[in-house]
């Protein structure tokens, strides 16, 4: 029998070539230049029949160069944040690829098809943070893949509180030595909570009240003269 082999790249690739009758297994090696999808046809037919067969098959370019950048920062709320995965200047152009992202703890996994990634065209995500994950330090984990090659990325995002915001303080304009002060602190915006440093002009070490998340270390408690009446937010 004759046999020909066409690797769908618009070239006759492989030349007609004769096959003897004691063959049970014919190979054919053949590179392609350029990523794409392509139909492989093989063709056999000796003088009283003729047979083709087909196969689809998909050339990629490897992932080697892609790297993930964002906020590392994100305040709640909003909460919201973007963050994308970026080709280099060594990443030829990629089709076709699949990203997972997970966005942190007690998050589950969410797959993105990227039909296109080169150097002027990312892959973003948007993605919003809630109220529990305040205080915390997530880590975001992707990873991209064809059908040849993968890669894996990760980036840790701190997730704070809003800004607090503070209106009037009033204080007692005079007491006796030994005898208690009281000062009222207006909070404008308060949110997740916050941490307050009460410094009282007398040359003693700052003081700190710890409410909810603080962005600063401080003190688990107030070591000297402030008590906090819950719920009033005044000192």
């Amino acid at each position: 029998m004759t046999v020909s082999v066409e690797f769908g790249d618009g070239l006759l690739s492989v030349p007609l070539c004769d096959v003897n009758a004691g063959l049970s297994i014919l190979t054919y090696n053949f590179t392609y230049e350029n990523p794409g999808f392509y139909d492989v046809v093989v063709s056999a037919y000796n003088y009283v029949s003729n047979v083709t067969k087909s196969q689809a098959v998909g050339v990629y370019e490897a992932i080697v160069d892609v790297d993930i950048s964002g906020n590392s920062t994100i305040r709640v709320p909003p909460g919201l944040g973007s963050w994308r995965i970026s080709a280099g200047p060594d990443q030829a152009r990629l089709d076709d690829i699949v990203c997972v992202w997970n966005m942190g703890s007690n998050y589950a996994d969410t797959s993105y098809s990227v039909a296109m990634l080169n150097e002027s065209t990312p892959h973003e995500v948007e993605f919003t943070y809630d109220r529990a994950d305040t205080g915390t330090s997530q880590t975001i984990s992707v990873n991209c893949s064809n059908a040849v090659s993968s890669q894996n990325f990760t980036m840790d995002v701190e997730v704070i509180w809003d800004n607090v915001t503070l209106g009037e303080l009033a204080c007692d304009n005079s007491t006796l030595w030994n005898h208690s002060i009281s000062c009222q602190l207006t909070i404008v915006r308060f949110d997740t909570g916050a941490c307050f440093e009460w410094d009282m002009g007398d040359d003693r070490p700052p003081i700190y009240y710890r409410d909810g998340y603080c962005a600063a270390q401080v003190y688990a408690a107030s070591p000297t003269y402030v008590q906090v009446v819950t719920h009033e937010t005044s000192c």
